[in-house]
């Protein structure tokens, strides 16, 4: 007999976990000032957690019984894409910046014959 009880992760927990990635990545894409190079890898671990998310509100779609955990669903669900949007987005926007930027300090510290 196991006495700890099981815990099921619902409609609240992937509202929770949207919730969660959003704020992370809004705090991530404007916590600083400048260019944002260095926050492409987060940002890009961001993206996917927010996939993950949409494929858990698809899941959990599924077993939703009342209309009260599909609407929470259905919230997580927009919370999640609007957040793989935007990391997309600033990934894509700084990714070509960033890598000419990268390229220009590797011809600067590259001694020339």
């Amino acid at each position: 007999m196991c006495l700890m009880p099981k815990l099921k992760f619902g409609s609240l927990g992937a509202v929770v976990i949207a919730l969660a990635a959003a704020a992370a990545s809004l705090w991530l894409g404007f916590g600083s000032d400048g260019i944002f190079c260095d926050r492409l890898p987060s940002m890009t671990i961001m993206a996917v957690l927010a996939a993950f998310v949409i494929a858990l509100c698809f899941r959990l779609l599924g077993r939703a019984v009342t209309s009260g955990q599909k609407w929470q669903i259905a919230a997580a669900l927009l919370i999640a894409a609007v957040t793989l949007f935007a990391n997309t987005r600033f990934v894509l926007k700084y990714h070509g910046l960033c890598e000419q930027l990268q390229q220009q300090m590797r011809q600067m510290t590259t001694p020339s014959h």
